[in-house]
């Protein structure tokens, strides 16, 4: 019988020691960090990564604990997170590890229990996610603009017809759940179109913006005061009685008079001059379509009445 072969053992040497060189390799060309850290928080090992990100030395992070790095743990916060690595073995978190230059870095850290020898370890796989938070932030503010812009008036800023609409149909179904007062404030500006004639829409947009903003500081109690038309706007009042709601009306109603914009074309005044109707719901529950309508009939009295007044009609 012929000789048993022997084990190659150059060839397993060679082998594992080419892994080793491969897992050394892989290490220390990773753009993600690699941070080994004991039970008490020290730091037991890092690869290069981490020491081109933080700015200390392989050296001065041994000297250190993860609360020397990290602004957000400290000794007990530390307890806590251990305990919940060895409990769940692995698990990714988000943090802030601060430079050796005073830097602030969000990161990602997804954390692994590795026993060795004995001995009982975290090892962390850190990846610097800053830019990735900084795009998130854009996109969040774009679409919060993107947002904004299409429930907002352009010329006045006030909310646009749409929005109204969305917010009368909530505070209608809340006022027939809560059975509180809902109170309803619909204004024109009288004779704007003969303003719009004799000075130009220029003149004539700047003043629809200064009484918007006049409605915006009189208009307290409103939920949303919006632009409803041309040169309607629009205001709801949630719990608020009718003979509230006609006390805000006659407030903003001699505002805009005060503001002496000039209008001498109108038949009113030489100045610009608004008119009201405020309708109101008491108790109840109410179409949104009946409230409006109210509020519409109402200042259609104040026209044929003369216009520069504020009518008002209780509903049930």
């Amino acid at each position: 019988m012929g000789a048993k072969a022997e084990p190659n053992m150059t060839e397993d040497a060679e082998s594992r020691a080419y892994r080793l060189m491969l897992t050394q390799v892989t290490i220390e060309k990773l753009n993600d960090l690699v941070i080994w850290l004991d039970e008490a928080g020290r730091y037991v090992f890092v690869n290069p990564a981490t020491t081109r990100l933080l700015g200390y030395t392989a050296e001065e992070l041994t000297r250190l604990h993860v609360w020397d790095v990290d602004p957000l743990f400290d000794e007990a916060r530390w307890r806590q997170h251990w305990a919940e690595v060895v409990e769940r073995k692995s698990f990714t978190l988000e943090t802030v590890n601060r430079s050796k230059a005073g830097v602030d870095i969000t990161i990602e850290v997804s954390s692994n229990f590795v026993e060795y020898e004995g001995r009982r370890f975290n090892c962390a796989i850190v990846r610097d996610i800053t830019e990735r938070h900084r795009l998130d932030k854009e996109l969040r503010d774009l679409n919060e603009t993107i947002y904004r812009l299409s429930i907002t008036d352009s010329l006045t800023g006030l909310a646009n017809r749409r929005h109204f609409d969305a917010v009368l149909a909530q505070e209608t179904e809340r006022h027939g759940r809560s059975g509180a007062p809902l109170s309803l404030v619909l204004l024109d500006l009288d004779a704007f179109k003969a303003l719009n004639d004799l000075y130009g829409h220029v003149v004539g947009d700047d003043a629809l913006r200064i009484i918007a903003a006049t409605l915006q500081g009189t208009m307290h109690r409103a939920s949303i005061t919006a632009r409803y038309g041309g040169e309607e706007f629009v205001c709801i009042l949630p719990e608020t009685s009718h003979a509230e709601a006609l006390d805000c009306a006659e407030a903003t109603r001699a505002a805009i008079a005060a503001l002496a914009v000039p209008h001498t074309g109108s038949p009113v005044a030489d100045h610009v001059t608004a008119s009201f109707g405020v309708a109101t719901t008491e108790t109840g529950a109410m179409r949104t379509v009946d409230l409006l309508r109210a509020a519409d009939d109402a200042l259609y009295r104040a026209k044929n009445l003369g216009r520069n007044r504020v009518v008002g009609r209780e509903t049930p």
